[in-house]
């Protein structure tokens, strides 16, 4: 694994570390600026799929 890392930073071909690095500050200073969206929007999902209310009562149909 080591080996595949060392070989794909060293790659000169396509994407340099310093792009990959620049990425990921983006994406973690966006994490950073709409954290309290995030966690409200994770918040309610979660809540609807653990919710036991929620659960769809299924009724059984009988074929005549």
């Amino acid at each position: 694994m080591k080996k595949l890392l060392m070989k794909f930073v060293k790659d000169e071909k396509g994407i340099n570390t310093v792009e990959i690095v620049v990425l990921v500050a983006i994406a973690i200073g966006l994490a950073l600026i709409f954290r309290d969206q995030i966690t409200s929007f994770l918040q309610s999902i979660f809540e609807k799929i653990f919710n036991p209310d929620a659960i769809i009562p299924t009724t059984p149909t009988t074929t005549p």
